[in-house]
């Protein structure tokens, strides 16, 4: 193996990242050399390890991908594509899962579920977690993907729950509401609904069926990611829609809603009744549909809260924030509500997976570790077996360049990693945690994450309230759970 490391780096990558399949010659040094690939058995503790890219011979030396011996030797393998390293840790290990067992019907035998945020508060005792509902139930229907929701009048809302013996306990339902003496215009009381908030850069809201459109609704909210700040005792949640984030009091009542500039006015013209504050950047407004804010934490002092898109702007098109790598994690100054930093996060190249779309891969969630060190959550859109990007990478802004007012914001999307580089911008960094998809995960959206202690993290999944839509549209029963999972890391993730 320390051979392996003094080789060239084009060597390195490939036997780290794959091999070819035929004889190849490669360029490594004043000379070619040939590459031969070869098929034979490998084994380890009399087990045959099964290999994702045949060995090769170049120039004598038999290479084999470092990803399977790595894995042979319990550890977990990590190719940083920026840095040009690789790096091997301790596998992490699944300590227990838990899942909500027989929750409450809604309605139309539709349970509650669709959690899509994690938050541990750190005076809680280790089995206490505070999570949130996304918009409610919801599909599309038809090829033109109508956007339906078979409970209109759903109220998004925060749960507080514990878990224990393998279940989730709910131990408090908290609906989302209006200040007091504001009335919803749909539901014309004080609690607010998931339905989309403008007519033109939101989806279209329906019934059930794909047939009767459903009112706007401009304080509706689409719920993605909560946090806690110390400081006020008081929830911050993100929301796709606009996108935005919120403040929210412990009993539900929303304090205010922070907007991109330009769309504070139009939430008004519609008849929004929650304080409004356009003070986030406006080429936030360009978020593609359903694509807003995810990711959501505040730091331990309580001083900074960081919120991250889900994935690459509309900047300046669509097509163009499909084929993006570049996210964006906004920071914010919780003292003054102001926005103080904007920096880019480099997604995984959809290229060296198979089947995956650089438009699905994704940030889900953030969690604080310190002032400036962050958990994110990034994925992939596959379940199962078809799995392959389910990642914790841990990220640190205090090199990273803040883009925040610069020209470069403008027209981020469409950078290329080497034109970031050329202009000197340094993205936030990444370092593997734990890679998921290799504990077996069998769900889609792990959706909520969060620190439970310096060697212990939770995840939780989005069962999209256990619905989807059949061949003919009509809605069906998955039965798909809400689980928890807590996964022993050998990182300390002690703020530091």
């Amino acid at each position: 193996m320390k051979r392996f490391f003094r080789r060239k780096r084009l060597l390195i990558v490939l036997a780290a990242l794959g091999a070819v399949s035929t004889t190849t010659v490669v360029s490594a040094g004043p000379a070619a050399l040939e590459a031969v690939a070869v098929k034979f058995q490998l084994t380890s503790g009399g087990k045959t390890l099964t290999l994702d890219k045949d060995p090769v011979v170049i120039d004598g030396s038999t290479y084999v991908p470092l990803r399977t011996i790595g894995e042979a030797l319990e550890k977990q393998v990590e190719w940083n594509e920026w840095n040009q390293t690789i790096a091997l840790k301790d596998i992490p290990k699944v300590t227990g899962k838990f899942e909500w067992k027989n929750a409450p019907v809604l309605e139309k035998g539709i349970q509650e579920g669709g959690f899509s945020g994690l938050v541990h508060l750190p005076k809680d005792a280790p089995d206490i977690f505070y999570t949130l509902a996304d918009r409610g139930p919801n599909g599309e229907v038809g090829k033109d993907k109508l956007r339906t929701f078979p409970i209109q009048n759903y109220t998004p809302r925060l749960y507080k729950f514990k878990i224990s013996n393998g279940a989730i306990e709910i131990l408090e339902t908290i609906k989302l509401s209006l200040p007091d003496g504001k009335l919803d215009k749909v539901t014309n009381s004080k609690y607010i609904t998931g339905l989309p908030n403008l007519v033109g850069p939101d989806e279209v809201p329906y019934d059930e069926k794909g047939v009767t459109k459903l009112p706007y609704d401009p304080d509706g909210l689409d719920l993605e990611g909560i946090a806690y700040s110390p400081s006020d005792d008081t929830f911050w949640i993100s929301d796709e829609y606009r996108p935005s984030i919120l403040q929210v009091k412990r009993d539900g009542t929303i304090l205010g809603r922070y907007v991109p500039k330009g769309s504070k006015e139009k939430l008004v013209q519609a008849g929004a009744q929650i304080p409004i504050f356009d003070t986030l950047p406006e080429v936030y407004n360009k978020r593609i549909s359903n694509r807003g804010f995810e990711g959501i934490t505040i730091s331990p002092d309580g001083k900074f809260l960081y919120t991250s898109i889900q994935s690459p702007m509309a900047n300046p098109d669509k097509k163009t924030g499909e084929a993006s790598r570049n996210l964006r994690i906004l920071k914010m100054d919780i003292a003054t509500k102001q926005i103080v930093g904007e920096y880019v996060y480099v997604a995984e190249q959809a290229g060296i997976f198979v089947k995956v779309n650089q438009k699905d891969i994704v940030i889900s969630d953030l969690s604080a570790l310190s002032s400036d060190v962050l958990l994110v959550d990034e994925r992939d859109k596959n379940a199962g077996a078809d799995a392959q990007l389910k990642r914790i990478y841990k990220s640190d802004f205090s090199k990273a360049t803040n883009i925040l007012g610069k020209e470069i914001s403008n027209n981020l999307e469409s950078l290329s990693i080497q034109q970031l580089k050329d202009q000197g911008i340094q993205p936030v960094s990444k370092e593997l945690i734990v890679d998921i998809a290799k504990l077996g995960y069998p769900y889609e959206k792990i959706e909520g994450l969060t620190v439970v202690d310096k060697n212990t993290i939770a995840i939780v999944n989005d069962n999209d309230f256990g619905i989807s839509y059949d061949d003919k549209g009509v809605l069906t029963l998955t039965g798909a759970p809400t689980q928890l999972q807590l996964i022993q890391v050998s990182d300390d993730l002690t703020a530091k």
